[in-house]
């Protein structure tokens, strides 16, 4: 079977250690499938006269050059389409759109978040007289998120001591800014781009902001916080969407992140449920509810090293789980792929739908 995916960040990938997560899985995906990858219109020579069986759209950058890649699609009108994504706030990628428009085809849905867990109002954009809702075939759940997990980070950051401060990472997600404001006075450190860094401020954040943290090896510099990996801070916050609160889409990259780089994993308590429903094990004290709670734990760890190690030990109990998850995730992705399971049909690949759904493990038809 030939594969091509797509990955819609118009960059040429030549770090496997990118800071957007969806790259990162993009090159997962395409070295467990043994597929072709094209992320730069450059590239698109190279593959557009290829016959393709299988073709996975990724994410939807608005930085893609849709209107080149239009014509690796307009040759393989007999390949199944699928759309990957693991974020419910995309509205929709513009190359499938495109696509649909010309050719008045469907295509199939991979996504962390279910059908009903989708943002409504983005399924029900008019596209070409119907909703986007119409024009998605067979939607696939799994835990798109899992697949980062990497064993030996895990095992090269288990020694690391002497830690200090407290990190939250990421771009500027709006509906996570009034759960942030209850940690304003915590001093933790927020670690994303310079525009993001104004987004932040501009809605009220108030936090120590240093440069993206790196994926990658890279020399460090202390008095600028350059260079920090994950793996260098002693506590890693959590905070979700509002949507999510109520949406299970199984935990977050940044937990998996957390765990692998052996950093503690701190949660605001609006987590609660997606934590309930994971299957993870979490200790209760590693839940918090404002800056003070999370100031008061941080103390109370530098100080005991018996409860850091309590704590610590109960995150690193899930390592088992995760890869187990991680295996079975790519496995069922192989599975639709190649056409095994179909929408609204159940396949035993670890346990039923149910199960898994309950216990984050891989696979949720629906």
């Amino acid at each position: 079977m030939k594969i091509l995916l797509i990955e819609s960040c118009e960059k040429v990938i030549k770090d496997e250690f990118s800071s957007i997560v969806h790259v990162r899985n993009s090159v997962i995906i395409k070295n467990y499938l043994k597929c072709d990858l094209v992320s730069h219109q450059s590239e698109i020579d190279a593959v557009k006269n290829n016959k393709y069986d299988v073709i996975i759209c990724a994410y939807g950058s608005p930085y893609m050059k849709y209107n080149s890649y239009l014509e690796i699609l307009d040759n393989n009108k007999n390949a199944k389409i699928f759309w990957l994504v693991n974020d419910h706030d995309v509205e929709d990628n513009i190359l499938l759109r495109k696509f649909v428009i010309k050719h008045e085809m469907q295509y199939n849905m991979i996504c962390n978040n279910p059908r009903e867990g989708y943002r409504g109002w983005i399924l029900r954009k008019n596209i070409h007289n119907k909703k986007l809702h119409d024009w998605i075939k067979d939607w696939h759940t799994i835990n798109l998120n899992a697949i980062i997990f990497d064993e030996n980070v895990y095992e090269k950051t288990l020694g690391n001591k002497d830690k200090q401060n407290i990190i939250y990472y990421g771009t500027f997600r709006k509906h996570r800014i009034k759960d942030m404001l209850d940690y304003n006075n915590s001093g933790y450190y927020l670690s994303s781009s310079k525009k993001n860094h104004e987004k932040y401020t501009e809605a009220g954040i108030n936090a120590n902001f240093i440069e993206k943290i790196n994926w990658a090896e890279k020399e460090v510099d202390l008095f600028n916080f350059a260079g920090l990996s994950l793996k260098d801070f002693f506590i890693s916050l959590y905070f979700e969407d509002a949507h999510t609160h109520e949406n299970f889409a199984f935990m977050a990259n940044r937990f998996y992140e957390g765990v692998m780089n052996n950093t503690l994993m701190v949660y605001d308590f609006n987590c609660q449920q997606t934590i309930e429903k994971s299957g993870y094990e979490i200790h209760p004290m590693q839940i918090v509810k404002n800056g003070k709670d999370l100031l008061n734990l941080a103390e109370n760890l530098a100080n005991d090293k018996i409860l850091y190690r309590e704590l610590m030990d109960v995150q690193q109990s899930n390592v088992h789980k995760i890869i187990k998850e991680r295996n079975s995730v790519l496995n069922t992705l192989k599975e639709i792929v190649y056409g095994h399971i179909q929408s609204g049909v159940e396949k035993n690949l670890c346990s039923t739908t149910t199960v898994q759904m309950e216990a984050g493990m891989g696979l949720a038809e629906v």
